[in-house]
């Protein structure tokens, strides 16, 4: 697949109807695949495509729809790609829906398709049966978009009203690509050369995609080989711009928003000034200082707003007034200065230390961040709009929360009077490229020998406790191992903020809740797990055992639940045993330390390490085995270990339970 730092959403739209628009799509598609060995997607709007497809690939018919897969957006896998896709070595397929018709919920829609466009190197959209203002928003979000016109007149006046339509929304040119699909008997006159857009990139031109080619295609006649040369070429074009991009991003990485002409004052007064303005046209209320706007209703209306105070500050840079609508809608409508680091992907975390004061991770590292707010307040606005749509409350009285966005990043805030430097942010962010096992063995955080010794202890229904210290990547391995979990068991998995991802089609997510404004409705992890165990589940993965709930955890293990998994945080293997026996008296219940012991060496059978070392990398330091009691002391086995020279090494013993790994077709590497 591809990786999320290179891939590209390429969109395709005709000026009208007829012009060649998805013939184009799915030679693009066909000539990526085949010619230039690229991982390509093809979102089909027409189905047109489809029927092209099969004449040259040997395809099954499709099953599933882009629609289908939306309600799996937010743990999107490799696993689940290739479940609703219908492939072809590097040639993937979906059409938007069963019916012929895009789906009505155009944010998840869009939402899909970026997180789809991270498994592949090209993800080519058939943008013909969206509706205009759906067009728009894909044209946003895509990289490059290409506009396929004819020279016949209507088409290019057609062609005219397109560029004005995309003037008015403020898209910016470099993003449009211009293809001609000509015919040898067309000639323009002076009244056409006028229509012909002077904006859009010139991409170049093709011979004529016409119905007697399309029709020769689909009986499976070869691409005429200029028609071939033609797009090839104009693909090349296309790569060769990507790959310019991306060495510039290399030597340059733009972590940061372009430093112009302008100052954070500038744009939080006219945040201040929108603000205004839309109090005036009834939009928002006069007691509303800080709102979070349902950015489909009220964007276009603040854009257009913007444009009026901008075009009188006499800015005659286009891209200074670019930034300006940028930033001031990033006040209006997100998470501020924030959004330039959230959609950054080198950084795994950010920590906002008061509002001047923001640190990043990248590889590991922290850094001091170049962004920040102008004051308390507008950190205090970003808090509130994360934790608004999840229910959290964040006041004097509650100074501290935890939560999470939307896309499942963890968060925590915390306030005076207990903070001393203002309110403080922390956002771990969430991988929007799902790591996989052969990622980790790649990255040298777990052996491949390691790897399927885990993954047999998964399927062979081990109950594991992976332990760590904080940002160690504890719930990210949490997260890979669940991917061994059979499709057929049913699952339950509790957290304090959700963020496991699980693959499989059967999963429950709970979630913790704080208590309301009267101090009622808490529901804790502990109460989860209770209830958990009236689910019928085959498993119970808890995100995070911090208190009472690893009793509740270990009698599930004990009593028909095995094959379960959590987290916890210890610095050794043998740490995370003490850690569970104090957590266990958390839960009130008069039990001699015999007894928990006893509890933990029964339902624990397997422990595993992680560790973030000194250099930022993260690692599985230790695997052991939990053997059971000698006397009050609970007995651990070390089944690999990490050597800073070699890794993960396996160590010259057998573990106890190796014939229920047997049994699911795992072989011990040593003697048996």
């Amino acid at each position: 697949m591809g990786s999320t730092l290179n891939r590209t959403i390429l969109s395709i739209i005709g000026s009208k109807g007829g012009v060649g628009c998805s013939t184009l799509a799915a030679l693009m598609a066909l000539i990526l695949a085949k010619k230039k060995n690229l991982k390509v997607a093809i979102i089909d709007g027409t189905q047109f495509q489809q029927s092209m497809l099969f004449s040259y690939l040997p395809l099954p018919i499709p099953t599933h729809s882009l629609d289908q897969l939306i309600p799996y957006a937010s743990h999107l896998n490799a696993k689940l790609i290739e479940k609703y896709f219908i492939s072809n070595e590097n040639l993937s397929y979906i059409p938007i829906t069963q019916s012929n018709n895009p789906d009505k919920n155009l944010d998840e829609t869009l939402n899909l398709i970026s997180k789809i466009s991270e498994y592949f190197d090209y993800a080519i959209i058939d943008l013909s049966s969206f509706p205009q203002d759906q067009q728009l928003r894909i044209f946003e979000i895509s990289d490059q978009n290409i506009i396929v016109s004819s020279l016949e007149h209507s088409s290019l006046v057609s062609l005219k009203k397109t560029e004005k339509r995309l003037t008015d929304f403020h898209l910016t040119s470099k993003k449009f690509g211009l293809l001609f699909n000509q015919t040898q008997t067309i000639q323009t006159t002076p009244k056409d050369t006028q229509l012909l857009s002077e904006k859009f990139n010139n991409l170049g031109n093709i011979p004529f995609l016409g119905n007697d080619l399309s029709f020769d295609l689909l009986e499976g006649k070869p691409v005429p080989n200029n028609i071939e040369k033609s797009i090839s070429t104009i693909l090349d074009k296309i790569i060769n711009t990507k790959e310019k991009a991306e060495t510039n991003n290399a030597v340059q990485p733009s972590s940061e928003p372009k430093t112009l002409k302008i100052s954070l004052q500038e744009i939080h007064e006219l945040h201040q000034k929108l603000l205004e303005n839309l109090r005036k046209t009834g939009a928002l209320n006069d007691s509303q200082k800080n709102v979070t706007f349902h950015r489909d209703t009220l964007e276009p209306q603040a854009k257009e707003i913007l444009n009026n105070l901008i075009s009188e500050m006499n800015i005659d840079d286009r891209e200074t007034k670019q930034h300006l609508v940028s930033e001031t809608l990033n006040l209006a409508f997100g998470l501020g200065p924030l959004e330039h680091l959230l959609r950054n992907n080198e950084v795994s975390e950010i920590m906002a230390n008061g509002p001047h004061q923001i640190f990043v991770e990248k590889k590991g590292r922290l850094e001091l961040s170049d962004v920040r707010f102008i004051d308390d307040q507008q950190l205090r606005t970003s808090i509130e709009r994360i934790l608004s749509p999840i229910g959290r409350r964040l006041d004097e009285s509650q100074p501290y929360v935890d939560g999470r966005l939307l896309d499942g990043s963890r968060v925590n805030a915390v306030i005076p009077p207990i903070s001393l430097n203002g309110p403080i942010l922390t956002i771990r962010k969430f991988s929007k490229n799902k790591l996989t096992v052969d990622d980790l063995i790649r990255f040298g955080s777990l052996t491949s020998e390691a790897s399927d010794f885990l993954g047999a202890c998964v399927k062979a229904r081990k109950n594991i406790v992976v332990s760590g210290g904080t940002g160690s990547g504890k719930t990210t391995l949490l997260n890979i191992l669940s991917n061994f979990i059979p499709e057929t068991e049913r699952i339950v998995t509790i957290e304090d903020s959700a963020e496991l991802q699980l693959s499989q089609d059967h999963v429950v997510r709970l979630e913790s809740r704080p208590a309301n404004l009267e101090g009622k409705g808490h529901i804790s992890i502990r109460d989860l797990v209770i209830n958990a165990l009236r689910m019928r589940p085959d498993r119970i993965v808890v995100g995070e055992c911090r208190g009472g709930e690893a009793l509740d955890m270990l009698q599930a293990m004990n009593t028909g639940h095995d094959g379960s998994m959590t987290t916890a945080h210890a610095n050794t293997a043998r740490d995370v045993i003490s850690r569970l026996e104090t957590m266990c008296l958390f839960a009130g219940v008069d039990l001699p330390l015999k007894a928990i012991r006893e509890q933990i060496s029964r339902a624990v059978e397997v422990v595993v390490q992680q560790t973030r070392l000194p250099d930022g990398k993260r690692s599985v330091t230790q695997i052991s085995e939990v053997q059971g009691m000698e006397g009050d002391v609970i007995v651990l086995q070390d089944i690999f270990v990490y050597d800073k020279e070699k890794g993960l090494v396996r160590q010259p013993f057998t573990p106890s339970f190796l014939k229920s790994l047997n049994a699911v077709g795992y072989q011990w590497p040593g003697k048996q």
